[in-house]
């Protein structure tokens, strides 16, 4: 009888040990099912069938769905958090606020109520990050991800090994006999998803798009974008080595070492399959940080970071020759579109063209030689076009004032350390591509951000406890 009062004690503290591995398994599922911008959910169908539902992309309203069900879990398990400063609560929700403020004046409707959603959603992961962090076990959140990501890396590996090539064939024979071997509702649901597009006589093509995108041969993974992929290879690797090397302590160094050098291959291999030249670049100058953490002797680390860094870009200067020599279209197509951007925050400074409506805006002011853009592929410059000043100073400072203080509460823990690098990559990717917008990126690093505010280091000493 008098060990009975400690049972209602007991189950509250086992649900809060376990909400951190749901939380895990919640990112590994948006890192597998939520790859594509939400501007463009409207052409995303929602599966078909079982096969669909397991290896397709969910639209975004599918996504939220689930988040709503796991932040009821979170927030039952919500923490005080004093260690917390007011301003990192306070930054996130004037963005989100503002959001709807400049909503009121949006010359796109539809394109806002597509946003919308998403950033509150990306706003909840922050709180629910906040929840895992405070958690018993915080730490166990990266057994998902890990998991999630080496499934993510897995579907680049297949389509760099067989699956491009198999797409390249399949698209290039049917069009060859003008798709009539085809199921009919194989076509409705290519066509629904705009691989295939109509012609002005009415028979069916393959959409450009996809056809510049499969003759570049780069890889995108669970995502629409490869670029996607590289932004993804950047954030979680570095959690993801040391999440290896915490859970493998029972293993000889020997095996631990060659654990660790099949993720990092792996993940580089895809970064380096991804064709992303910005990822190349920011890979860089985060192992370039990486080493100035180590705890060597000064000069060692600054000759490595020299060797390192001449390395990488003497070969980023021999892959991409060609791409230079053909005079980086795809750079100086991000310059027509951060003018645009920046024209549009001059003349609405305010509150900007409304959440999301940058392709209305870049629509009507783009040069007519300018390829067409949805996106201003730089999130800061987006933030200020679309909800203007007040949008992009409570963004771009809520997350560069988090990572200059978070970097001083995480030096001397490798993981938190490593978990800081991979949001300082990508806040780096922002400035030249539009991670915001995908749900896979946006929510995995606002919760990452709510996750390394909350935790507490001493709560922290092992993955597995």
């Amino acid at each position: 009888m008098p060990a009975a009062p400690a049972q209602p004690a007991a189950a509250p503290a086992a649900q809060a040990r376990r909400w951190p591995v749901i939380a895990g398994l919640f990112l590994a599922f948006v890192l597998l099912k939520l790859g594509n911008p939400v501007i463009l959910d409207h052409i995303a169908p929602p599966p078909g069938n079982p096969q669909e539902l397991f290896f397709d992309n969910w639209p975004a309203v599918w996504g939220i769905g689930v988040l709503a069900l796991v932040a009821v879990l979170g927030f039952a398990n919500w923490r005080r958090l004093p260690h917390v400063p007011l301003w990192a609560l306070v930054f996130p929700a004037i963005w989100l606020g503002w959001q709807f403020v400049a909503a009121t004046t949006t010359v796109d409707t539809a394109l806002t109520k597509a946003v919308l959603p998403h950033f509150v959603a990306t706003a909840v992961c922050f709180a629910l990050g906040l929840s895992a962090g405070a958690a018993p076990g915080a730490r166990r959140v990266w057994l998902g991800v890990l998991a999630g990501l080496l499934v993510m890396l897995g579907s680049g590996f297949r389509q760099q090994y067989g699956g491009l090539a198999a797409n390249r064939e399949f698209f290039s024979e049917n069009e060859k006999t003008g798709w009539k071997d085809v199921a009919p509702e194989h076509l409705r649901e290519l066509e629904a998803t705009r691989l295939l597009v109509r012609k002005p006589d009415g028979s069916l093509t393959t959409n450009p798009d996809l056809l510049m995108k499969l003759a570049k041969d780069r890889i995108f993974g669970t995502f629409g974008y490869a670029n996607a992929l590289a932004g993804v290879v950047l954030l979680l690797l570095p959690g993801a080595l040391m999440t290896v090397w915490c859970v493998t302590t029972r293993l000889q160094n020997v095996t631990r070492g060659v654990l660790i050098g099949l993720v990092a291959y792996m993940a580089l291999a895809c970064l380096y399959w991804s064709g992303s030249k910005a990822g190349w670049l920011i890979a860089l100058a985060l192992g370039g940080v990486a080493l100035l953490n180590l705890p060597l002797p000064r000069a060692l680390k600054i000759g490595l970071v020299a060797l390192v860094g001449a390395g990488g870009l003497a070969g980023f200067a021999w892959k991409y020759q060609s791409y230079f020599a053909g005079g980086a279209r795809s750079a100086n197509a991000r310059f027509d579109y951060w003018k645009v951007a920046l024209d549009t925050t001059l003349n609405r400074p305010v509150l900007g063209s409304g959440p999301g409506t940058f392709y209305a805006v870049y629509r009507q002011a783009k040069p007519p030689e300018a390829e067409m853009a949805r996106l201003a592929h730089n999130d800061y410059l987006q933030q200020a076009s679309d909800s203007g000043v007040v949008g992009l100073l409570a963004f771009g400072g809520f997350i560069w004032a988090s990572l200059l203080k978070l970097h001083r509460q995480t030096r001397g823990d490798w993981l938190l350390f490593a978990v800081w690098l991979g949001l300082l990559g990508w806040a780096l990717q922002g400035f030249v591509e539009f991670a915001l917008y995908i749900p896979a990126l946006a929510w995995l690093a606002f919760f990452l951000l709510g996750w390394l505010w909350a935790v507490e280091k001493p709560a922290l000493q092992s993955t597995t406890n």
